[in-house]
């Protein structure tokens, strides 16, 4: 067991934050002082020998003596010998209905609040007693075992709200039962319970419970909170009024006081039954009543001598200060030598490290926004951001990739667009389309040249194959869509494509005499082509597919996917508990 003696001195705790922002303070007029004096990087220079670090570790150092000086003050006791007090008193459980009737405002600021009040003057007041706390709504949980310890008690109780019960409604029969068994075995006639709540007991069997806690010895008293007239129940959300809680028909719900259902219990346990008001919430009556009990003795073991230990954080707390004040805000001899051997090669490789960073940085920033505008199909300043991302990094792999698909982009909308009459000009949006379409082709077989992952490499094939595609070289898209299927036989729309190209390539041109060697030349080519093309189609008669065929299996995938969502919507629906009909 131990304790603080003086908890006051803890506020000394609030000028460590005033501490580091003070040093803040004075690193920044420091700082900006020196900008006056010249440039940060020669003052550097010239003053190596003055260590930053060090200066952060004596602030670190100065605020953990000062957190231990602090404690040291509050005096922590730790106790020594246990001893065992008689005293002479009742078991009381209080039953705190914690149902959202409760925040109605007939009693000010609401019903909960204004029990919870009470309650803490009444622990106050407690003495021998022994008491114990239970929370209810639609079910009811022990919030606070039978104990001596009253300060725990206010604890717990300032954490009680409607929250804190899954289920809601108004049960009092579970509220009894759950207090009955709280008691302990020993038989006697020094238990009582108090119940406070409104009465609005959406659950049978109350009476019977609170007759079966009277055969037990068990004294039941209850304390109405609330108005006869009613009101409405508020929908708070961080302490604003939100609304008004409705039924399902969409009628605002009024809360009244039921204070038959109330009093049946408390006559049901020989108890009495008291209403609240704004003046008195009627606990005095209550324990009035409590007092005629036979009083119990009631043994507990508690501390009665503790010892003093601020000693051990008054060392610490001075070993620390002697520590920060021996430690110099200069660099230390060892590190000086280090600095002037390797002062010149350590100079260069932070200036390179520095430049290397920058630009990595700045090349990162031109290709996130590429891709902002790719993606916004601003294909012409992409391309310029593409670019100079390239001037800052030439080798970079992912701007020359990013590059090539805005110049693809770019000229498939000059393919489609129509020359102006009105212009003479030679360059035609064709052969814009297929000046653009090369360098995205050169752009791609420098990224296939710089990697070697292979599903990369097979859409970058795909992609060069297409560009001479859309420029109606087939030769060179054959190739290209060949090195692609090595890569990745099964992709359909790459064979897709080889296959197009096969069927649009024009007949090679016959020569003079050599006409027949020429034509046996050809023919073995497109054998030898032929035959490269079923090794890659995993279905040697089906190496095509149509347009019905896609819409086919794109009509298959969405049931598919249509089937799922509906099994996720009914597994959804059925894990989903019936709500009660009355949940205040």
């Amino acid at each position: 067991m131990y304790k603080f003696q003086n908890i006051l001195f803890f506020y000394g705790l609030i000028a460590l934050p005033i501490f580091l922002s003070l040093f803040f303070i004075y690193k920044l007029n420091k700082k900006k002082k020196l900008k006056l004096l010249g440039d940060l990087t020669l003052i550097n220079y010239l003053t190596p020998y003055i260590s930053k670090r060090k200066q952060t570790i004596k602030v670190i150092l100065f605020c953990l003596a000062f957190a231990s000086l602090i404690i040291a003050m509050c005096n922590l006791q730790t106790g020594s010998k246990l001893t065992e007090v008689k005293r002479e008193g009742a078991d009381i459980i209080v039953c705190l209905d914690v149902s959202n009737s409760m925040l109605a405002q007939d009693l000010s600021p609401n019903r909960l609040t204004r029990a919870k009040y009470a309650l803490e003057k009444m622990i106050d007041n407690l003495q021998g007693d022994r008491l114990g706390l239970v929370v209810f709504a639609g079910e009811a949980y022990v919030q606070l075992p039978i104990t001596t310890d009253y300060s725990a008690a206010k604890l717990f109780l300032q954490s009680i709200n409607p929250g804190i019960v899954p289920v809601q409604g108004t049960n009092l029969a579970a509220a009894i039962e759950k207090a009955s068994e709280s008691f302990s075995s020993d038989e006697g006639k020094n238990r009582a319970i108090i119940i406070i709540s409104d009465g609005e007991d959406h659950e049978p069997e109350a009476i019977e419970k609170a007759k079966e806690a009277y055969d037990k010895g068990i004294m039941i008293n209850t304390i109405g909170v609330g108005s006869l007239n009613g009101v409405p129940i508020p929908l708070v959300e961080d302490g604003v009024i939100k609304g008004y809680r409705k039924d399902k028909s969409g009628q605002t719900v009024v809360t009244k006081l039921n204070p038959a259902a109330l009093k049946e219990i408390a006559a049901a346990a020989n108890g009495v039954y008291v209403q609240a008001s704004q003046a008195d919430i009627g606990l005095s009556a209550v324990f009035d009543k409590i007092s005629q009990l036979e009083k119990s003795q009631i043994e507990n073991k508690m501390y009665t001598d503790y010892e003093d230990q601020f000693q051990w954080f008054l060392a610490l707390s001075l070993l620390l200060f002697l520590i920060e004040f021996l430690i110099s805000e200069r660099v230390s001899e060892w590190l000086k030598k280090l600095n002037l051997f390797g002062q010149k090669n350590i100079t260069t490789i932070l200036l390179i490290a520095i430049s290397f960073i920058s630009n990595a940085q700045n090349d990162s920033k031109l290709i996130y926004e590429g891709n902002k505008h790719y993606y916004d199909s601003s294909y012409t300043v992409a391309e310029l951001r593409y670019k100079e991302s390239l001037k800052e990094n030439p080798m970079n792999a992912k701007a020359k990739y990013n590059l090539g698909n805005t110049q693809y982009k770019i000229a498939n909308a000059l393919k489609k667009s129509k020359p102006d009459p009105s212009l003479k000009s030679k360059i035609t949006p064709d052969s814009m389309a297929n000046m653009l379409l090369d360098e995205a082709a050169n752009n791609y077989a420098q990224v296939a040249n710089a990697i070697s992952n292979k599903d990369t490499l097979h859409q970058i094939w795909h992609n060069i194959g297409n560009c001479y595609l859309q420029q109606k070289k087939y030769e060179e898209a054959i190739n290209a869509y060949k090195k692609s299927l090595k890569l990745n036989p099964k992709d359909e729309e790459t064979r897709y494509n080889l296959a197009y190209a096969l069927k649009n390539r024009p007949p090679k041109q016959k020569n003079g005499g050599g006409g027949q060697n020429n034509q046996q030349q050809n023919k073995k080519e497109e054998d030898k082509e032929n035959k490269d093309q079923k090794q890659n189609n995993a279905q040697p008669q089906q190496g095509q597919m149509n347009k019905e065929q896609a819409e086919q299996l794109l009509k298959a995938l969405m049931h598919k996917e249509q089937k799922l969502q509906n099994k996720r919507k009914q597994k959804q629906e059925d894990a989903l508990k019936a709500k009660p009909e009355k949940d205040w």
